[in-house]
């Protein structure tokens, strides 16, 4: 049985390696960030941490999955997933969680039936 992916509506959007953003990110359509952000990202869909990326910032969104380094909060109304080799200095709240072997998370986890995530403009 196939791992179930992230709902995605088309292509994501690909912040690249060697990026590097500050502020405030608000998306509506699948993201994955493989450089540095810095802020707070909120968004509608589904979000993707690539393995490079290195992120200092509250997120909140539908389906969350992490590869790479994140310090911050961590919402999600459907799931989270940490890939090996993640890292998550922060708190999750999310319905589902789920962890790989390898991962280093440091931080509370509260499990709770869905929470809408507001949508992006």
């Amino acid at each position: 049985m196939a791992a179930k992916e992230p709902r995605r509506r088309g292509e994501a959007t690909i912040f690249a390696h060697g990026s590097a953003f500050k502020g405030i990110l608000n998306f509506g359509r699948a993201l994955k960030i493989l450089g540095k952000f810095e802020g707070e990202i909120k968004g509608s869909d589904a979000l993707e941490i690539g393995p490079q990326a290195k992120i200092q910032a509250h997120i909140e969104a539908t389906y969350v999955v992490v590869y790479g380094h994140v310090t911050g909060n961590v919402v999600a109304s459907e799931k989270v997933e940490l890939k090996q080799g993640a890292t998550l200095i922060g708190n999750i709240r999310s319905p589902k969680l789920e962890i790989d072997d390898g991962v280093i998370f440091e931080g509370q986890c509260e499990m709770k039936s869905a929470t809408p995530v507001a949508k992006a403009s």
